[in-house]
């Protein structure tokens, strides 16, 4: 994929590439939010409710029950993987058992945040430009006076200071690393490895935000040594509504009565269907994981998707698709900041070199009337990009005051844009957004 004419075959795949818009076909420049999804994985999914859409898992004991079962736990004997194993592959992960299904990465978050066993003093170290779904669940069990969280914050250049995130763990009682792995708002991945493995020497476990990072690179958990790491397959070219999280499985409980648990071992936190083993009126008795953590009847369709769109990533290949991401980043980047990077109202978010903010351009216009420019750039030309705040809240009200993106006084409006790219972006999308953009900033008199 070094070319524009190697993405051509990746394109056919999406239809909605061909969805115009008031005579254009879509700039599909919100990655970051969702990706797109490819025919395969449609067909996956649509494949479940036309042939076999019962339950799985071994609920029932018919064939298409066993159909559903074998496309996400595999069968040997037919040559069927199955999803669960897809995914584990993807992770190179040690077991299918450490593979857990979920909603997105927020549910996997809040798996282990409410399932690990904290004890009074424990500290919970994250950066400061946490998505909310790695922020939200550490201030509500601080909230609760059950943990403390501190933020490491970032050089001006957006980065780890690796001195000063060692300089936390000596010095508080820390027991678990939460950490985005690529940052939503800039784009920028922490040194995961480097931090691992500080945690580990300090006795920290590290639960991983991968929700930016596993689309775009290849991550391979037993090298990286993390303890958890949770993603969203809507970031992945899968379906809505399906995560995983990974965990170790010395960490994912074996004992059949939580009470017989190991202190760092993480709880189920919904119980119900499909976790025990069995019951009575006075007592239950746990399944083993990956079953104990997915309560009640699963998204089947979705879990058998997504691992179809983990195979197609990896027909892509996750080397190629990083390497795509930089190339039009250094583009896309380079041409901004040559029209505006002087005019003093113009800023690029994330460190300066474009090859340290994956497919993610996070820009701030501080001018009058700054709000609008995400419309005006779907209605002239179809190109489809964020703006507002993307969820770091935290980050961005410490840095521009509560209340920065409403009502201000002309000298003080500003709004945030996040242009974020895929694989099947190209750099004549590049163009007509910044076609577009120059004709926006023309009609406002900012240039």
């Amino acid at each position: 994929m070094t070319s524009e004419n190697s993405l051509e075959w990746v394109r056919k795949d999406f239809p909605s590439l061909e969805n115009k818009h008031n005579g254009w076909l879509p700039v599909y420049f919100d990655n970051a939010c969702n990706t797109l999804v490819p025919r395969q994985v449609i067909d996956a999914f649509n494949d479940y409710y036309m042939n076999f859409p019962a339950c799985g898992e071994g609920r029932s004991r018919h064939w298409f029950a066993a159909e559903v079962t074998d496309r996400i736990d595999g069968n040997e004997e037919r040559g069927m993987q199955g999803a669960r194993n897809s995914i584990k592959e993807f992770f190179n992960a040690s077991s299918h058992k450490e593979i857990i299904f979920t909603l997105n990465s927020s549910h996997g978050i809040n798996i282990v945040a409410l399932g690990m066993q904290f004890k009074p003093g424990d500290v919970v170290l994250h950066t400061d430009k946490e998505h909310n779904s790695n922020m939200i669940p550490w201030l509500r069990l601080r909230k609760k006076g059950i943990i403390m969280n501190q933020p490491i914050f970032t050089t001006p250049d957006g980065e780890i200071d690796l001195d000063m995130f060692e300089e936390q763990l000596k010095t508080r009682h820390v027991r678990l690393v939460s950490m985005g792995f690529t940052s939503n708002l800039t784009g920028y991945t922490i040194p995961a490895k480097e931090i691992i493995q500080l945690a580990h020497r300090y006795g920290a476990l590290v639960l991983l935000d991968g929700a930016q990072a596993v689309p775009h690179m290849a991550i391979d958990v037993q090298d990286l040594d993390v303890d958890f790491l949770a993603c969203s397959m809507h970031k992945m070219c899968g379906p809505r509504g399906v995560g995983v999280l990974y965990g170790k499985s010395e960490y994912l409980g074996k004992a059949t009565r939580e009470e017989d648990e190991a202190e760092n071992v993480i709880l189920p936190t919904m119980l119900g269907g499909d976790t025990v083993f069995d019951s009575t009126y006075d007592d239950y008795t746990l399944l083993q994981a990956p079953e104990r953590f997915e309560v009640g009847l699963q998204d089947y369709a979705g879990q058998i998707a997504a691992g179809a769109a983990v195979k197609y990533l990896r027909k892509v290949g996750m080397d190629n698709i990083h390497a795509h991401e930089e190339k039009l980043n250094t583009y896309l980047s380079g041409k901004l900041m040559e029209r505006y990077g002087d005019l003093g109202w113009f800023n690029i978010l994330g460190p300066k070199d474009p090859a340290k903010r994956s497919g993610i351009v996070s820009f701030e216009v501080k001018r009058p009337n700054a709000n609008g420019i995400a419309e005006d750039l779907s209605e002239k030309r179809n190109v489809m990009i964020r703006d507002g705040q993307f969820c770091v809240h935290s980050y961005l009200n410490n840095t521009f005051g509560v209340g920065w993106s409403g009502p201000q006084l002309p000298s003080e409006q500003r709004m945030m844009y996040r242009a974020s790219f895929y694989f099947y972006n190209t750099i004549k999308e590049c163009d007509i957004f910044l076609d577009t953009l120059q004709e926006i900033f023309e009609e406002r008199f900012y240039v």
